[in-house]
């Protein structure tokens, strides 16, 4: 979210004092359901009372509830008359002195006696209102010989008690089990003596009232160095591929209103990365938006690790008042196909094992259902936020990327404590030791031995974890992932979101 046009502060300035007749500064409301990610459900003929916590607010405080583009309440609260089948969408918009914050629930109207004795299948069934659901971050992977890669399955709904047992090529290896019992639903796939070729790992939930699989395949793949490619005097030090682009909902994804879209509307994925690829070249701007948001790019030829020296070059755009954290991650084409569907690893950071990060962290977010409203989101531990929507950055109607799709999307990595703090309407965002993108810490700097005129970050493939926390010892990599790391957002700058300008390998020189 960091402004590389210094023309725009004063266009900023400038608004600000429009909208104000004062200069006085104050923190906006906030706006709390007492729901994960304002869904709520109810049934046909009931009434439901939504009383958000609302903070920063006193008894100027003025409410307005809309439903279907007509206002139906002043309240602080609102009651919901369940009259007709169907899903409904309610908007809450809460302004004090200093401004308006918006926010979105979606209610769902069911009826209860429709409810399907049993279902057998790979997603849902209903039992009380109770939806069954799970998210995995990967459904097939490959994995080199003699390593291993747990598997786990997040942000489990309504599961009922139910027994999970993993079955390995027909054979029950785990279970059954309860989450009570074992605290999670992981297993760690060992390759380890085992067959090269694909393996059918199975993830069965059973209650009283249904049944559920996930098939997870693993291919097992020769040991590290197989596919390694060596440098030849054509190989280019800058990533020669974007593969994916996936950025969390943010203000600044699609660029900026002022300056015009870095990417068309109705974009695809692969428009998207060829985007990303360009500006990469041109050293400008990428952003991944809010937690979560990624982009994985490639080299034409395998990165050595040095053993301790750095091996990466990464370009932010970090300032003294401003860091915006990103996690690396590598991987090794262990497959030998070109596409990074293997097994990542996490570099290490100054706070990798702290209090202050949050390893196999998962966090879902909401399509808006209508245009110029906050993105919601909820994460694997139930909590609940927002992306806020900011007029003056970008009107686009929505921070939903096209080649994104559907209506709500499940981001899966490590998250790092926000450290942000926002006073007197100015904020600051603290930078961490080392270890991450876009962020001002010891290894972000101009070093003469690579491009003397701009500071960047430098990284080292030694650090990087295996899952349980161990080093990988990787002799190289194929792959680059950058992650942003943290959820805040400020109310003058928006939602936190690493910058990423260009990714090198450090020990070919420009």
């Amino acid at each position: 979210m960091k402004r590389q046009y210094w023309w725009l502060l004063a266009l900023l300035l400038l608004a600000a004092c429009s909208e104000k007749d004062e200069g006085e500064e104050g923190a906006l409301p906030t706006i709390t359901f007492s729901v994960a990610s304002a869904r709520y459900r109810m049934e046909l003929g009931s009434e439901l009372e939504i009383v958000p916590v609302c903070e920063n607010v006193d008894g100027t405080t003025t409410y307005t509830w809309t439903r279907e583009g007509q206002v139906v309440s002043t309240a602080p609260s609102y009651t919901f008359v369940a009259e007709r089948l169907g899903e409904y969408y309610v908007q809450l918009k809460v302004t004090n002195r200093y401004g308006a914050t918006e926010d979105e629930l979606k209610v769902t109207v069911i009826k209860v006696d429709e409810v399907p004795e049993h279902v057998t299948g790979d997603s849902l069934i209903v039992k009380n209102d109770s939806v069954f659901a799970w998210k995995f971050p990967w459904t097939s992977i490959s994995i080199a010989s003699g390593r291993t890669v747990k598997v786990k399955a997040y942000m489990i709904e309504n599961d009922l008690d139910g027994t999970y047992t993993w079955t390995l090529d027909g054979r029950q290896v785990a279970g059954p089990y309860t989450r009570q019992e074992a605290g999670e639903v992981a297993y760690v796939f060992d390759a380890n003596g085992m067959a090269q070729g694909m393996h059918s790992l199975l993830l069965t939930m059973q209650n009283d009232t249904c049944v559920v699989s996930q098939e997870l395949k693993v291919n097992v793949c020769p040991a590290e160095g197989t596919y390694r490619r060596a440098v030849t005097t054509a190989s280019q030090s800058l990533v020669n591929k974007v593969y994916e682009y996936m950025p969390a909902p943010g203000h600044q994804v699609n660029g900026y209103s002022i300056v015009g879209d870095f990417i068309h509307d109705g974009a695809t994925m692969e428009e998207a990365c060829e985007v990303a690829l360009e500006h990469f070249r041109n050293q400008y701007s990428v952003s991944l938006g809010a937690q979560g948001g990624y982009l994985i790019a490639g080299f034409d030829h395998s990165v050595e690790n040095s053993g301790g020296d750095y091996d990466l070059v990464i370009r932010g755009n970090p300032f003294s008042y401003q860091s915006e954290p990103g996690i690396i991650w590598v991987s090794q084409d262990v497959n030998g196909d070109g596409l990074p569907n293997d097994v990542w690893y996490e570099l290490a950071g100054s706070e990798y094992g702290t209090e202050n990060s949050v390893c196999e962290y998962a966090i879902t977010y909401y399509k808006p259902a209508q245009p110029q409203s906050a993105t919601p989101w909820m994460d694997c531990f139930g909590e609940t936020g927002i992306v806020p929507y900011m007029t003056l950055w970008n009107t686009h109607a929505y921070y939903w990327q096209d080649w994104v799709g559907g209506t709500e999307h499940t981001y899966f990595g490590t998250r790092l404590k926000d450290t942000h703090t926002y006073t007197n309407g100015y904020t600051m965002e603290y930078a961490f030791d080392w270890g991450y993108a876009d962020n001002l810490g010891s290894d972000y700097f101009k070093n003469p031995n690579f491009e003397a005129e701009k500071p960047m970050g430098y990284f080292k493939i030694s650090r990087a974890k295996t899952w349980d926390g161990r080093d990988a010892n990787l002799q190289y990599i194929d792959f680059v992932k950058v992650q942003t790391a943290q959820t805040g957002y400020s109310p003058n700058l928006g939602d936190i979101s690493t910058e990423v300008y260009c990714i090198y390998d450090y020990h070919i020189a420009k």
